[in-house]
């Protein structure tokens, strides 16, 4: 294949990527983004999370430039909290979605001014709030809450239902909200505009790197247009079936530090 463009910024989403579950970012991928650095390449992270749980993350990686969250509804700088985009949710269907998770004895979270709102005390939502390491606020009326404007809603609940859930809950609100999952317990509603590779862009564009010169790695269905966008798109190695055939590069999984191969591919000056 023909030698791809140079890359100039990486943007790496967190869980199943950097990070998982209680394992941290690992020795080995640690040098690589050192060593991308030294090279003259920018870092940022793209993810789910919002902007308190992922700003450690950036402080931990010395991030400078904005990063993602929130699957792109946030960019925000870690450094000087300076927001370049912020997206929330139409408040109607924002409140629909609550009612359905009602409806259905789902656990529901919303994400209002980067605080974390419940309605309700779960075990889902104590499994969440423990595995993002932000506390809880909770509420008596989470529609009433989201009329404020929410920047997304999470259901959380077994793995064996997020898949279903994430195709019921985007054919019942596709026409203004889109779901995804960004974990295996957990499906998620943000705008219909929203994505990480639309994030991505703005991070480009603040950082005045072209979108072509940029490497996008992800693992999951949130990832998707994470990886699409980018100039040159790598999947981890146990990554969601469409995020592994839309991939440029398919790198190795979590356990076997797929971070650092594809950071170390690049830099050996292999192919796109």
């Amino acid at each position: 294949m023909a030698e791809g463009p140079r890359i100039r910024l990486i943007a790496m989403d967190l869980d199943g990527t950097l990070v998982k579950g209680e394992q941290g970012i690992t020795p080995r991928v640690r040098r690589a983004i050192d060593a991308a650095r030294a090279a003259g390449i920018e870092v940022t992270i793209a993810t789910g999370r919002m902007f308190r749980s992922a700003r450690r993350f950036a402080d931990d990686l010395q991030v400078t430039l904005p990063i993602i969250c929130y699957q792109g509804s946030l960019v925000r700088d870690p450094v000087t909290g300076v927001t370049h985009q912020h997206d929330v949710l139409p408040i109607e269907p924002a409140q629909a979605a609550v009612q359905f998770a009602r409806q259905r004895g789902l656990h529901v979270n919303a994400y209002i001014d980067d605080e974390l709102y419940m309605e309700a005390d779960t075990p889902e939502g104590r499994f969440y709030a423990a595995s993002s390491d932000v506390p809880i606020t909770f509420v008596a009326d989470l529609a009433a809450a989201v009329a404020v404007g929410s920047t997304k809603l999470v259901f959380v609940m077994d793995e064996d239902r997020v898949l279903d859930a994430v195709a019921t809950l985007d054919e019942q609100f596709g026409s203004d909200i889109q779901a995804t999952r960004s974990h295996p317990r957990f499906a998620e509603l943000i705008r219909r505009d929203v994505s990480k590779g639309r994030a991505l862009a703005r991070v480009a564009e603040v950082a005045n790197v072209p979108i072509e010169q940029t490497m996008g790695i992800g693992d999951n269905l949130n990832d998707l247009t994470l990886v699409q966008a980018a100039g040159i798109g790598v999947a981890m190695g146990d990554a969601d079936p469409r995020v592994l055939a839309s991939a440029d590069w398919i790198t190795g999984s979590y356990e076997d530090d797929g971070v650092a191969q594809a950071l170390e591919r690049l830099l050996n000056g292999a192919p796109a």
